[in-house]
């Protein structure tokens, strides 16, 4: 495919301004008439300023407080002195009712094709979820495919800073909630691109506006796409992140500096304020993560951590002299306690019931040993195999433990307590770390291992074991996990830049999250409410570091 030229801004605009719906002339006024009116009328149509125009993008949000359409093509009457007032409003420009050229010249600047008076009605008309996916039907040819999912990704990225929305990529044939496209000319939607310059893409609202193409954001592929800084073309990233905005249901702003602004002026990659108020009036704002705490120790292990009540955490580590060593938080940290044993493995620990701590940890002869604490502690008791791993504990009932280790073949396998040990019972898999549980309610297990390929793994129990199902990711340890309620998981790991990343699910998995940090251990994590996350780390200093959500 031949290389479209690449064009200057002021190329851009001059491109702009031949545009047959763009008045090449200003100082027209009530009584004018000709083909410059007829432009004018047709500018003011194509971004909504006339009653009953066909709105595909907004459906039943349209405002009703608009001026018919012209009685007569190319003749300026009073409804077109109206509509011409309303756009002026709209764009802080002095409302005239007359096109002056400064009026003119903001028409012949490249824009978004959504309309301006496109209303949107919260209420029905924001997405269900906040686990949104999106996915690619075709690229832009001014760019690799790798710089336009980096351009996108940096786009939905400014939204699920400030709201609880997560974005993940799947592929178009599975349906995406975001569907993109880079097209020209008529492309099916009912409202066709116009070639360089001009309108530049366009978005729907999310369902159920827009029926089949809610959601769904169209690029104009006659523009020169950039993802460079300065920008050489149109900046992907700007133009995006603005679109992405419709899809989430907001409409243009009035504030000529903000991001969702109709018109576009160069790279903006940052919300306003009148932006992030904005989406979060319709989805609410994103809680913080904490920083990081160091709590001291010098630690040979990553850390296992429990809970069993509101603001209790119980923590566990090997030291230097490879014994169990604990620390716990009730409404302010105690010092390390010795617990005693020989570890050749990272400690966990699970509780099933208020005051009860059950901690498991292999042995110098790699079999499993456990300890106990019911009003003091137990001393260690021997639970056999042979283990080539820590392990993972989780518990779903008082009394009910299930714990998990990876065997000399490198599977995964189980063994359960209820009311007695069971023997070891073979789950398959080919695991390169300690395996993780969880359990967010009554005979529900959720494992987290690392595979072959360092991806996430998961498979999970409720009445059967499932098959494994691959997470993604590139892990550089095993994962840690939490639940705080029933059908909601995060999942901690270090990533190959030694940070600490997350991944949850909620009615769906979200994409990865950096929390940053730097990590010389697998993480662990616990909830003690409803919200509700700490997770533990070693850290550089060998210490113990700790982080939480939410802030407060």
């Amino acid at each position: 495919m031949k290389k479209k030229k690449t064009m200057t801004i002021q190329e851009v605009e001059n491109e702009t301004a031949s545009k047959d719906y763009v008045p090449q002339t200003a100082n027209l006024a009530e009584g004018s008439g000709g083909e410059d009116v007829e432009r004018l009328q047709s500018y003011l149509a194509m971004f909504g300023y006339f009653e009953g125009q066909t709105n595909e993008f907004a459906g039943d949000g349209m405002t009703t407080a608009l001026p018919a359409a012209p009685q007569t093509k190319g003749q300026f009457d009073q409804n077109t002195a109206e509509a011409l007032r309303k756009f002026q409003e709209f764009n802080g420009l002095t409302v005239s009712g007359q096109l002056d050229e400064a009026t003119r010249a903001l028409m012949t600047k490249p824009r978004c094709g959504f309309p301006d008076t496109a209303e949107f009605v919260a209420q029905g008309n924001k997405w269900t979820t906040n686990s949104l996916t999106y996915g690619f039907q075709n690229f832009s040819s001014d760019l690799t495919q790798a710089q336009v999912r980096t351009a996108i990704a940096q786009a939905l990225g400014l939204w699920s800073a400030v709201t609880p929305l997560n974005f993940t990529e799947i592929p178009f044939a599975s349906n995406p909630h975001i569907k993109i496209r880079f097209v020209s000319g008529n492309h099916g939607d009912g409202s066709n691109f116009d070639g360089p310059g001009g309108v530049l893409a366009h978005a729907f609202y999310p369902p159920p506006n827009g029926g089949d193409l809610a959601g769904d954001a169209h690029f104009d592929e006659a523009e020169t796409w950039s993802v460079n800084l300065p920008v050489t073309g149109i900046d992907l990233v700007t133009v995006a992140a603005h679109e992405f905005g419709h899809a989430l249901g907001l409409a243009h702003s009035t504030i000529s500096g903000a991001l969702m602004y109709a018109y576009y002026g160069g790279a903006h990659r940052n919300l306003e304020a009148d932006d992030r108020a904005g989406i979060q009036s319709i989805y609410g704002a994103r809680s913080r993560w904490s920083g990081w705490e160091s709590l001291g120790g010098v630690l040979t292990s990553g850390p296992g951590v429990c809970s069993w009540a509101s603001g209790r955490l119980d923590v566990f580590v090997r030291g230097t002299d490879n014994a169990l060593w604990h620390k716990w938080y009730s409404g302010g940290w105690s010092g390390w306690e010795s617990l005693g044993g020989v570890l050749t493995s990272d400690p966990v620990a699970v509780s099933w019931g208020p005051g009860r701590i059950d901690v498991f940890v292999r042995g110098t002869n790699n079999a499993l040993w456990h300890k106990w604490f019911n009003g003091g502690w137990s001393g260690w008791e021997s639970l056999g195999g042979v283990l080539t791993s820590g392990a993972g504990v989780c518990s779903w009932a008082s009394g009910r433990l299930d714990v998990f280790v990876r065997g000399t073949d490198n599977a995964l396998w189980h063994k359960w307590y209820s009311g007695g040990w069971s023997g070891w019972e073979s789950l398959g898999g080919v695991l390169t770390s300690d395996p993780d549980a969880v359990s967010w309610g009554p005979g529900r297990i959720d494992v987290f291992v690392r595979g072959t390929n360092n991806a996430l793994w998961h498979k999970w129990y409720s009445g059967g074991w499932s098959g494994w199902e691959s997470l993604g990711g590139v892990l550089t340890s095993g994962a840690g996990s939490s639940s705080w309620a029933s059908g909601r998981l995060d999942v901690f790991v270090r990533g190959t830049d030694n940070a600490l990343w997350h991944k949850w699910y909620s009615n769906g998995w979200s994409g990865w999250e950096s929390l940053g940090g730097v990590l010389t251990s697998d993480p662990s994590a616990v909830s003690w409410g409803n919200g509700r996350i700490d997770v533990f780390v070693r850290g550089t200093n060998n210490a113990l570091w700790h982080k939480w959500y939410p802030t407060s």
